[in-house]
């Protein structure tokens, strides 16, 4: 239960065991590879390997990724979401011709889907097509019809707000010699064909001008709009067809989903392969690595390198190679859960302290006390054990927090008589009116306020407490004996004066020498903050810095303590608003209704306890525990590693 010790590993090898040698680093699955400073000096100057290889890995993945999303927009993937993944071997995983079927597949997906977009555009202008031909079908007049010399032919529009009786009765004024042929009139428009004999289109075209005629835009048509429509639905049949046929297409490759998901996992591999490479540097007959590998493994690792010819080296970080370290943590299964916790914060720095044993008790206890109610707990419990059971996520951290969280939800809701709030009282009471049944509680939310403020109080201490020990452990182990007896040590010998002074007081008939005693301690710690406190300081700065330790210190652990009643408001809260939906339930007098509504309302009290309890327990540990000891800014552990996402590899000997 601590951060793992790494070791730094330095490698020269041949270029012609480069490749090999970085599958098995990746089969292994500890070393992290970065980027070496320099090559040694008996070296010729190296450069970094090409990254064709990486470019091509990755544009094959990023086809296998569109070609799976589409899959799953026409063919939604079986099993649900709690069907657990294949297990396959390492040698399934790297086979060449499932690779190679899987790329395949991928295009012919693509392929099929880009030819559905272009038919999908194409179905859209034949449409936009038959809307322009729409109001000319009625005139059997070829659309390319000219005009002549003897006469004027145009097609064109009226807006509908003008009657087609009032401009013919206008263009009959004009000259005899002009017919408007009226074709489909719409919201917008009169639609028409006009001829006229060319002596007369001076006065018909100001007649037109006049009532807004726009010459329609049918250049390039040829036949009639009938004609032209009838080919249009031929046309838009024969698009229809072959989008059934490319989507079936698509759909008979549905089957092939596993070879395209295995493939995309195999091609992820191979980019993280590239990826380690393009961090080494290269010569024309040898390669240098530099990595990280946890101490522990190192017997394992010097087995795999013994089967090449190569020289390294493994050396323990220096104190300047500290901040670049990976931090790996290595937690029992009870802590493992937090690093949920740690990980979103921030990792703990190489040379710091791992937080997780330290936090799993306060964050369980508190999320526990929060929810306080045996049937969410039991709820919890069974969602996160089924999805540990059937799922196995390969992350099992959070759902494993679930577990632990929900036993203590049990614990603490036994405690406080809690099932889905007063739900089993309230039914007795609907069944039998008399009846004075209530859940065994060694005390009640609502009736009991004051004691459970307390023990959040106490548990905020306890905590708090914890912290501060944390840190004096930290500081003496780092050789800051001074600095954690001025700080931490002073402030427990203040408290622990003040403690026996109060109590001192408090008995002072029994035991007068106790408040005495108490009042020298609490002197001597404050003596202490005064020489901590003021050490750097000079001349007034003294006692202003005196003041403000006191002041800061006294305000500071008071609000933080004081943050603790958080937990005695937010299970209070969920008691209540479960208690509401009972009610309002137990006010219809019948007991199927009943049931109903108290379970609608606790799901929905249940769904904010969850999210309530997380946030607030959350910032407990963030600030009021993690403030007093945490050194943060580590960077993960990050091993070229066998990572997939479709499947489980079974592990094999190496």
């Amino acid at each position: 239960m601590a951060i793992v010790k790494m070791r730094r590993l330095r490698l020269i090898g041949l270029r012609s065991d480069q490749e090999e040698l970085l599958r098995l680093l990746q089969k292994l699955g500890c070393v992290q590879i970065s980027q070496p400073e320099q090559l040694p000096e008996e070296i010729p100057a190296g450069s970094a390997p090409d990254g064709a290889a990486l470019n091509a890995a990755r544009d094959a993945a990023a086809e296998l990724r569109t070609a799976l999303a589409v899959l799953d927009r026409y063919a939604r993937p079986k099993g649900g979401l709690l069907a657990a993944r294949p297990v396959i071997s390492e040698q399934e995983l790297f086979d060449e011709r499932t690779c190679a079927a899987g790329l395949e597949a991928g295009r012919a997906i693509n392929a099929a889907e880009r030819r559905i977009s272009a038919l999908y555009a194409q179905q859209s202008k034949l449409k936009t097509q038959k809307m322009t031909l729409a109001p000319w079908l009625g005139l059997d007049v070829p659309l390319d019809v000219r005009s002549t010399r003897e006469a004027t032919v145009l097609l064109g529009a009226i807006p509908a707000r003008r009657t087609l009786d009032e401009v013919i009765a206008a263009l009959g004024a004009a000259s005899e010699l002009v017919e408007l042929i009226p074709g489909a009139s719409d919201q917008e428009a009169h639609h028409v064909l006009v001829i006229c004999h060319n002596s007369a289109w001076e006065s018909v075209n100001a007649v037109l001008k006049e009532y807004g005629f726009t010459p329609a835009g049918l250049k390039g048509w040829t036949g009639t709009a009938a004609e032209n429509d009838r080919r249009l639905d031929a046309e838009l049949e024969q698009t229809a067809a072959e989008l059934d046929a490319q989507r079936a297409a698509i759909l008979a490759e549905a089957g092939r989903r596993e070879t395209l998901e295995r493939a995309l996992d195999r091609l992820t591999q191979d980019m993280g392969r590239e990826e380690a490479k393009s961090r080494l540097l290269d010569t024309e007959q040898a390669f240098c690595l530099d990595g990280w590998f946890p101490a522990e493994q190192e017997g394992e690792l010097a087995k795999l390198l013994g089967q090449f010819t190569c020289a390294w080296e493994a050396a323990d970080p220096t104190g300047e190679e500290i901040p670049d370290v990976p931090v790996k943590l290595k937690n029992n299964r009870l802590t493992r859960c937090m690093n949920t916790i740690t990980e979103m914060y921030s990792l703990p720095a190489y040379d710091g302290i791992d937080p997780n044993p330290l936090m799993a008790p306060f964050f369980i206890i508190f999320f526990g006390m929060i929810m306080a109610d045996m049937g969410y707990g039991l709820l919890m419990v069974a969602a996160s054990a089924v999805v540990l059971r059937k799922k196995k996520p390969k992350d099992p951290n959070f759902m494993e927090m679930i577990f632990w969280c929900g036993i203590s939800t049990i614990l603490w809701g036994a405690a406080s008589g809690g099932f889905f709030g007063d739900m089993i009282p309230r039914l007795v009471t609907m069944i039998d009116p008399n009846s004075t049944f209530q859940m065994p509680a060694l005390f009640t939310a609502l009736d009991d306020i004051v004691a459970i403020m307390i023990g959040s109080l106490v548990l905020g201490v306890i905590q708090v407490f914890t912290g501060m020990g944390v840190s004096v452990v930290k500081k003496v182990r780092d050789g800051n004996f001074i600095d954690a007896l001025f700080a931490e040590i002073s402030w427990w010998i203040v408290l622990a004066g003040l403690a026996l002074f109060i109590c001192g007081s408090m008995l002072a008939g029994l035991s007068p020498a106790l408040a005495t005693a108490g009042l020298v301690v609490l002197v001597v710690g404050i003596l202490m903050l005064a020489i901590g406190g003021t050490r750097e300081a000079k001349g007034f700065g003294k006692v202003t810095s005196f003041v403000g330790i006191i002041y800061n210190g006294v305000t500071g652990y008071f609000s933080d303590i004081l943050s603790y009643i958080r937990l005695m408001a937010l299970m209070v809260s969920g008691s209540v608003i479960a208690s509401v939906f009972n009610t309002l339930g137990a006010t219809t007098g019948i007991v199927p209704v009943f049931i109903l509504i108290s379970l609608l309302g606790n799901a929905l009290n249940l769904a904010l306890s969850l999210l309530g309890a997380y946030v607030h327990d959350l910032r407990l540990q963030c600030l009021e525990f993690f403030g007093r000891f945490y050194k943060e800014g580590g960077k993960p552990y990050q091993p070229l590693s066998i990572d997939t996402q479709y499947v489980d590899i079974i592990k094999e000997e190496h």
